[in-house]
Order: C-alpha cells, then sequence, then structure tokens
C-alpha cells in the first residue's frame, strides 16, 4: 500500500497539471513512476487473494486501472491516460470509504505540499483527501460547501455527490453520526433547498437519530435487515433514494460483520447480497461499481444458497444495462464469460476450465 502511496505522490502532482503531464521533458520521471505504480498495483492484487471478496476486487481494479494509463501512456494518448490517472484514486476512496479508520499515511503532508489544489473543485479536493487517508480535512471540506450559498447551489451538492460522499465518510469511516447529522440539518436550514431535497433530508435525519439513540451494537445481519428494510421472511425489497442514509449505515454495518470474526458460507453469502442491494440502491459509484463485485461474491460462496438466485439476476441487469446504449449491446467478452460462468454455478453446473 506504500508503495502505491508513494507513486501517486510522484504522479497525482504531474497529472493534475495538464502541461506538466504532456511535457516531453517529464515523460521518462512519469513512465518511472508508472512501472512503480503497476508493481505495487500487482503487489497490492497479490495481497488481495487473502482478504475479504471487497478488497480483493478493489485491488484487481486499481491493477487494470494502471495497466489502462500505461497503455494509453506510451501509445502517447497523454490526455486519456491523465484522465484514468486522476479517476483511479476513486480506488482508493471506495476503499477507504469502507471501514473505519486505522491509521492515516504519514506521506499524505508531502503530497498536499507537492499538489496545486488552487484550482481544483472542492470536491476534487475532498476526493484527494480521502485517498489519502486525510478524513478530518475532507469532512471539512464538504461542510464548508454545505454553509456556502453563494458559490455552490443545494442542488449540486446532491447532484455532483458530495452528499454520498460526505455522508459515506462520516457514517461507515469516522462513524460519527451525530457529526452527519449536524451537517444535514445545516444544508437543511439554506434558503435554496428544493423540495425533492428537503424531503430527502427529512428522511435521512430522522434515520441518524434513530440510529444514534440505539446507541453501538455489534454488527450483525439482523440489524443489517432492520435497516435496509428487508423482510427476513418475505425477502421483498424496497427503493428509494430516501433510503440512502439506512443504505450507508446498513453497509457500515455489513461490511464490519465481515471484516471481524469468522463467519459461515451461508451467513457471508447473505452479508454480500445485502451489501449489493445497498449499493446497487444509492450508494454505488460510476467508475468502481462495488454492486457488481458484492453480487458476484455472494454468488461465489454459497452458489446453490438461498441468495444466489437473486444476486444472479441483479448482477446480470446492472451489467447489461450499464453496457447497453444507443447503438445496442457491446458485453466485452471478460464480461460474458463471467457472467456465464456465474449463471452456471447458480444452476448447479460445473462451468468449463477457462
Amino acid at each position: 500500500m506504500h508503495r502505491v502511496f508513494e507513486a501517486l505522490s510522484h504522479l497525482l502532482p504531474l497529472g493534475v497539471d495538464e502541461e506538466a503531464f504532456n511535457d516531453p521533458a517529464n515523460k521518462a520521471e512519469i513512465e518511472r513512476w508508472m512501472n512503480v505504480l503497476a508493481g505495487a498495483a500487482g503487489e497490492l492484487h497479490d495481497h488481495g487473494r487473502t482478504r475479504d471478496a471487497g478488497f480483493r476486487n478493489l485491488s484487481r481494479s486499481l491493477a487494470s486501472d494502471v495497466e489502462e494509463i500505461r497503455y494509453r501512456y506510451q501509445s502517447g494518448r497523454t490526455d486519456e491516460a491523465r484522465y484514468f490517472l486522476i479517476e483511479s484514486t476513486n480506488n482508493c476512496v471506495a476503499c477507504h470509504s469502507r471501514l473505519p479508520r486505522a491509521r492515516d499515511f504519514g506521506l499524505a503532508e508531502r503530497m498536499n505540499e507537492q499538489i496545486d489544489m488552487s484550482e481544483m473543485s472542492p470536491h476534487e479536493r475532498a476526493q484527494i483527501y480521502v485517498a489519502t487517508r486525510q478524513f478530518e480535512k475532507a469532512l471539512e471540506t464538504w461542510e464548508a460547501q454545505f454553509a456556502d450559498e453563494k458559490t455552490i447551489r443545494a442542488v449540486d451538492l446532491d447532484i455532483g455527490g458530495s452528499l454520498l460522499d460526505y455522508l459515506a465518510i462520516a457514517i461507515r469511516v469516522v462513524q460519527d453520526p451525530a457529526r452527519a447529522r449536524r451537517g444535514l440539518e445545516r444544508i437543511a436550514q439554506r434558503n435554496d433547498v428544493p423540495r425533492y431535497l428537503a424531503r430527502h433530508l427529512a428522511r435521512w435525519i430522522a434515520d441518524l437519530k434513530r440510529f444514534e439513540a440505539a446507541g453501538k451494537q455489534a454488527p450483525s445481519l439482523a440489524k443489517a435487515r432492520e435497516l435496509l428494510g428487508v423482510s427476513e421472511s418475505s425477502g421483498k425489497i424496497p427503493f428509494g433514494k430516501e433510503l440512502l442514509v439506512s443504505d450507508l449505515l446498513a453497509s457500515g454495518v455489513l461490511l464490519r460483520f465481515i471484516d471481524t470474526g469468522k463467519r459461515s458460507d451461508s451467513e457471508l453469502a447473505e452479508a454480500f447480497y445485502l451489501l449489493g442491494i445497498a449499493e446497487v440502491r444509492n450508494v454505488d459509484a460510476f467508475w468502481v461499481p462495488q454492486a457488481e463485485f458484492h453480487f458476484e461474491a455472494a454468488i461465489r460462496t454459497q452458489p446453490q444458497g438461498p441468495f444466489a438466485v437473486d444476486a444472479y439476476a441483479l448482477l446480470e441487469e446492472s451489467i447489461l444495462v450499464g453496457y447497453s446504449g444507443s447503438s445496442g449491446l457491446h458485453l466485452p467478452v471478460d464480461v460474458w464469460s463471467t457472467l456465464e460462468e456465474l449463471r452456471l454455478l447458480v444452476e448447479g453446473e460445473t462451468p468449463p476450465l477457462q
């Protein structure tokens, strides 16, 4: 992890400066650190094989992105390489926003000194802070936006993703629902809050208050089901953006449940399935679609279990809709292959050797 971070601490300052990234004088340095990053990402992917399915998929996603960066840069497509470099930090953000913070990186301050953040938007700065595990600075950046009616509209806090990212860090990482509630209450007091968002804010604040009142509890599937509104007997799944906070609370419970203690295959399969529900319903991000990771993990953990069929249907829908467009369906061969393998597992057949 430290080698990944060290490589990014050299590449990102160049990546956020378009002129510097395209300057032939920097080519040798960029290629050198790209090679370091590729090696470190590969090591992280190998290490991820011993971790939970969520970490394995995120480390695999980072390794894949790094190969794309190197390929595009070496092909002379520097603008595309620069885009992938900056967006690849979403893998870091996704990983760092899963579980309660354990430690900070000492190299973070050095990166801050090297990167000129003056031209970045507050949202971009917050993303960099999360990627470098500077969670307090990220929260403060978002909270400053919440109070700034002159330069950012309340609706843009929602549309631009700042609200979701803020809540993910405050709830799942810092584990401070009271702070999250106060942040939402500050937005609710603004004069430019549209009616739809006011309704959502009222529900989210109420959910946080209920969670605060309940006090800290050991993570459990029962608590996750309750937060998600999933009945164990009926299995019916409610949908709606007003469920965002309860989804984040539930995903935090589930991630801790998976991370702590020995769990049976049936428990893990349900936990991954419920995580997929939370992600696909409200929490998922475009660059790192974790819902698909979780549904796949649920199937592989217990292919003949009670959640496998539903997990496959939701995974298939997410993939097919995601790859469809005005020109039809263009699904990569490896994605088709994975879907077919999972279908056979669910149906009790043995997938062919790859």
